[in-house]
């Protein structure tokens, strides 16, 4: 029961992305589905050090984001009989390994 408020928030955007993407066109549709949950999840946490040390990770991890959104973007349109789907998995596992890799060395301790 203590996430159900946070499963509903993150399954609202899922749902809202598909929404928009149905009635306001997929061009349209980042608006809701490329919405800063990161920040909207920093509300959860408990205290100032926390946010801190979130937001330390979380402009890394955005970062990549960006760099991995536009090679999804270059390579659809460079290699377009390749289905979106494999290349966007495949930049996902990127996304999650640079992500954890660079979040891992670059990052401080609060406190240390």
């Amino acid at each position: 029961m203590e996430y159900f408020k946070e499963f509903l928030i993150g399954g609202g955007i899922i749902a809202g992305s598909k929404l928009a993407a149905q009635y306001m066109g997929p061009t349209l549709a980042p608006l809701v589905g490329g919405m800063p949950t990161g920040i909207i999840a920093s509300f959860f946490l408990a205290n100032n050090a926390n946010k801190i040390s979130f937001f330390n990770g979380y402009v890394y991890s955005s970062f990549v984001l960006f760099l991995v959104i536009v090679f999804i973007h270059i390579a659809s349109l460079k290699y377009s009989k390749i289905n979106v789907n494999y290349i966007s998995g495949t930049a996902l596992i990127i996304w999650f390994i640079l992500s954890y890799l660079v979040i891992k060395f670059n990052t401080k301790k609060i406190g240390n």
